[in-house]
Order: C-alpha cells, then sequence, then structure tokens
C-alpha cells in the first residue's frame, strides 16, 4: 500500500465512523431507552472494530499521517 491509499482506508473509516455516529441520533429518538442503549453499545464496538481494523493497520504503516489527522481534526474542529 502507498500512502495516497493509506489516506482513503483513513478517509473511509473516518466517514464510516461518522454515518454510525449519525444513526445514534436517529436511535435514540425512535427507540425504546433499552433498545437504544444495547444500539449503542453495538454501534461503539463497531466504531472501535473500524478503528482497530483500518486505522491501528495504516497508522502502523505510515505513523506519520497521525499527525495529518490531528491537524486535520484541529482545523475542523473535532
Amino acid at each position: 500500500m502507498n500512502k495516497e491509499v493509506a489516506r482513503e482506508v483513513i478517509r473511509a473509516a473516518f466517514r464510516s465512523g461518522a454515518e454510525l455516529q449519525k444513526l445514534l441520533g436517529l436511535l435514540k429518538e425512535r427507540c425504546s431507552p433499552e433498545d437504544y442503549k444495547d444500539y449503542a453499545r453495538q454501534v461503539t464496538t463497531a466504531i472501535d472494530d473500524i478503528d482497530a481494523a483500518l486505522l491501528d493497520r495504516v497508522l502502523a504503516q505510515f505513523p506519520e499521517l497521525r499527525d495529518e489527522i490531528l491537524a486535520h481534526q484541529a482545523r475542523a474542529g473535532h
């Protein structure tokens, strides 16, 4: 994998996580508190799994991309 492909993997991982986080709002509005709690736990697990499967692996190969991520998050206010 080259660095540009690694950046695409990172972007895809963050998009996936963002979509799952948006889903939490819908689930909170439309599910019972008990169902929401169960789904929220699973969504969190899914986001953690994406991070471990994709981000951790890419950043192990290209640790310098961590600084790019942090700089982007700072600019975006995340």
